[in-house]
């Protein structure tokens, strides 16, 4: 009986390893996550290196789906505000919030079954908020305190997070792909921004959360995909 004890937990532990949802590292350029289906057991959180301690940020990323409704594209958590840095997007207009207050930008194109680029900005000196969606440009909007993003974020793509350590909200998950998602420790300047809207040129890569060398935890359903399998090349950026 005592032999069978080491053979027993080398078993146990390779069960409980197998149970886990999978964390990894590395580069997803020119790959998709796939989210295919309306459920909160399906999600992806992305890990970055250190802690949060931000007096600005800008979130850039790629979208395509279908929905009309609203849908959450990104979501930063902390313990002070479930959604202290988050973006959704519906037929009428883009959600931000900034230290869990709410505010809309309107007039910016959502086009369905095509990529869709955006990248948001705020700054904790000015309180200034804008929006980039494709060509266009929002205006600058003061939302939120003016204060820093600090501690250990919880960054979830696909999902609001009603909670900073854990819940999400079933009525605006995400149906479609999400690709290049960048995270930047600064306000990016609307030539860098435009850079990565039209991706033409090589564009500048977050220094928080980098889609080229990522780590993340992928549960359910979501999976990583190669982008030319799951759209056309000419509705990708060039």
């Amino acid at each position: 009986m005592k032999r069978l004890a080491p053979y027993v937990y080398f078993v146990v532990c390779c069960g409980l390893a197998l149970s886990q949802t999978k964390t990894d590292r590395k580069s997803l350029r020119e790959k998709v996550i796939t989210f295919p289906e309306l459920t909160t057991s399906s999600w992806v959180k992305l890990h970055p290196n250190e802690s949060m301690d931000l007096s600005a940020a800008t979130v850039c990323l790629r979208f395509y789906t279908d929905q009309l409704t609203t849908s959450c594209l990104f979501s930063l958590a902390t313990p002070s505000h479930p959604q202290d840095f988050s973006l959704s997007a519906d037929s009428k207009h883009y959600m931000m919030y900034i230290h869990s207050a709410p505010i809309p930008f309107k007039g910016l194109s959502l086009k369905i079954n095509q990529w869709n680029s955006v990248c948001a900005t705020w700054d904790a000196t000015s309180g200034l908020a804008q929006m980039f969606v494709n060509e266009a440009a929002s205006i600058r909007k003061m939302v939120g305190p003016k204060v820093s993003f600090k501690g250990a974020p919880v960054i979830t793509l696909g999902q609001y997070q009603t909670l900073y350590d854990g819940g999400f909200q079933q009525s605006s998950i995400f149906t479609g792909f999400i690709s290049d998602v960048h995270v930047h420790k600064e306000v990016l300047t609307a030539r860098q921004i435009k850079t990565y809207i039209e991706a033409k040129i090589k564009y500048k890569l977050g220094d928080y959360i980098n889609w080229h060398n990522l780590k993340y935890t992928i549960a359910g359903s979501a999976q990583v995909e190669e982008k030319q399998h799951v759209t056309y090349a000419k509705d990708e950026p060039i």
